[in-house]
């Protein structure tokens, strides 16, 4: 499964031709930040494929097109919330249409919680997206 995932964004990544959109993830951030998940479900193309960490969200963790819906009902709930609006993050351009997001919430309390997304942006809407969360610190 590794194996697969890694070649579909591998092919994701190396297709484009414009540089990343930033605007439509800064749009991103600021609507999980007010918990908004209509809008945040607008970010996303129609078939879009989210892959998160197995078990933390679902079995296989890979949501497609309209399962996004489920993923973002719970990571823009009010139990959620309070995270989201503390978000800070930084982007780094990764090639053509691709824009790696460090993200970071709770930063410098003992509720610290951070990881990057990597993201594929065509079109003005995200295509593709994986979310890494890095294990808690000792």
């Amino acid at each position: 499964m590794k194996i697969a995932n890694a070649a579909f964004a591998f092919v994701l990544l190396s297709s484009g031709a414009a540089m990343a959109d930033t605007k439509v993830l800064e749009h991103h951030v600021a609507q999980m930040k007010t918990g908004n998940l209509e809008a945040v479900l607008s970010d996303y193309a129609p078939n879009a494929v989210i892959v998160t960490p197995p078990g933390a969200m679902s079995k296989s963790g890979v949501f497609i097109g309209k399962d996004a819906r489920t993923l973002f009902a719970i990571l823009t709930n009010k139990e959620n919330l309070p995270g989201n609006k503390t978000m800070q993050v930084s982007y780094e351009n990764l090639g053509p249409d691709t824009t790696l997001m460090r993200w970071v919430q709770y930063k410098g309390t003992p509720k610290q919680l951070s990881g990057h997304d990597v993201f594929v942006v065509r079109g003005g809407k995200i295509v593709f997206q994986t979310v890494s969360i890095d294990p808690p610190k000792k």
